[in-house]
């Protein structure tokens, strides 16, 4: 893999069919799967991935694939794709537009380009490491906001917090925070990317999810770290993506909220 930004364009090409075949089954009567970790699965999800895996093996069929709806093949190879074709199957399935589909391209583990794509939004945005993040020929910028008191955050939603047992952080941030909104999944990683908001807090997601969202922040000058550790990985399940100074205040945050519970 020479240039990022021809895997981009390749990468871009095939988004536009899919697309078209999302939008086919938006706001249409669909049958709705229940998958292991009670997430639900339509037929869209499942003909979008195939057709993202059909061409990611037609164009480099030496790289790796990491995909939500069928798993992972030759996940070990130097180069790999992550894929997942409908971020926010709960938007989709109640007609809501925004869900997005997700790529990335991870080299030797890492995310070096990332595309989230809203097909009911008409809106598709990338990075490249060293190249920066786009939306068209708009460079996007994380906010400058630092401090909590003063911000707009987004979350996921509230039973994601409570599944992972944060709700002493939630309420934490609803109570400290300028507005806190629900703006779940890529949508809203999306706009603490873009500095509409001051930082996305995720406590429950996977590599799909995070892959392309992480080179997106980082190069749209911010940042992507869990909420606990060091190490800043895209398979804990957790992340605070914004600007780095909020995002490392709101890991202090929690890390204090959960020494408390644990007293």
């Amino acid at each position: 893999m020479n240039d990022l930004l021809e895997a981009k364009e390749i990468a871009l090409s095939w988004l536009k069919p899919v697309s078209g075949e999302i939008l086919n089954w938006f706001q249409k009567e669909l049958t709705v799967q229940q998958k292991a970790d009670q997430s639900p699965v339509t037929i869209a999800d499942q003909k979008a991935e195939e057709m993202l895996r059909q061409s990611i093996l037609r164009y480099f069929p030496d790289h790796g694939i990491i995909g939500e709806e069928f798993g992972e093949e030759n996940p070990t190879q130097e180069w790999v794709w992550t894929v997942d074709p409908i971020d926010g199957t709960r938007s989709f399935i109640q007609g809501l537009p925004l869900f997005a589909t997700l790529l990335s391209l991870l080299h030797h583990g890492e995310p070096v380009m990332g595309i989230i794509c809203l097909p009911a939004l008409g809106e598709t945005v990338w990075a490249a490491k060293d190249q920066g993040t786009y939306s068209g020929n708009r460079r996007l910028h994380v906010s400058s906001h630092a401090k909590l008191k003063d911000s707009v955050l987004a979350t996921a939603d509230l039973y994601c917090f409570r599944e992972k047992k944060c709700l002493r952080f939630w309420n934490q941030l609803h109570s400290e925070a300028k507005l806190v909104r629900t703006y779940p999944d890529a949508f809203g990683h999306l706009m603490a990317i873009r500095g509409s908001v001051d930082a996305m807090v995720d406590p429950w997601a996977y590599i799909w999810d995070f892959a392309p969202c992480k080179i997106l922040v980082q190069e749209a000058g911010g940042a992507f770290i869990n909420f606990s550790g060091n190490k800043n990985s895209l398979r804990e399940g957790s992340a605070l993506v914004g600007n780095a100074k909020l995002v490392k205040a709101l890991q202090r945050k929690i890390r204090t909220a959960r020494s408390q519970k644990n007293k």
